[in-house]
């Protein structure tokens, strides 16, 4: 080691080892670069369910009138788990947010509203299973 802090074999092995480094540096910033975009497109693409703490944030409302609401039907909701105290629920993004812009659901009958949107999205699925079936 000379009194630099450097070996000093090192400037004959970092000629050699440049063109190699430079490589690995190019290969490792291509590597990130594209993660980092399909990390973006992910994000950029919206999740088609809410939560119920996102549901009520949307909404305005607390996490369990949301709860209450979606148990009474007044809300559009599917149950993905069932435990032995809790429920997980999750909401279709595309109803809670017409919902949202209408207001937050002031003035506007929920039952009725959910009854409609889910009537009007599951002809949409048998329409879909139609087509894919006749094809």
């Amino acid at each position: 080691m000379t009194r630099s802090g450097h070996w000093a074999s090192e400037p004959a092995e970092e000629a050699s080892a440049g063109p190699a480094l430079e490589a690995f540096a190019r290969v490792m910033s291509t590597l990130l670069a594209s993660a980092s975009a399909g990390a973006s497109a992910r994000q950029a693409r919206p999740v088609p369910m809410l939560s119920v703490q996102q549901t009520a944030v949307l909404l305005g409302l607390s996490r369990m009138t949301v709860i209450r609401k979606a148990d009474a039907g007044e809300l559009p909701c599917v149950v993905v788990s069932r435990g032995m105290r809790q429920k997980m629920r999750r909401f279709p993004r595309a109803a809670i947010e017409e919902l949202a812009a209408s207001g937050g659901g002031a003035g506007v009958e929920l039952a009725e509203y959910t009854a409609r949107w889910i009537a009007a999205h599951a002809e949409g699925q048998d329409a879909q299973t139609g087509d894919r079936a006749a094809g």
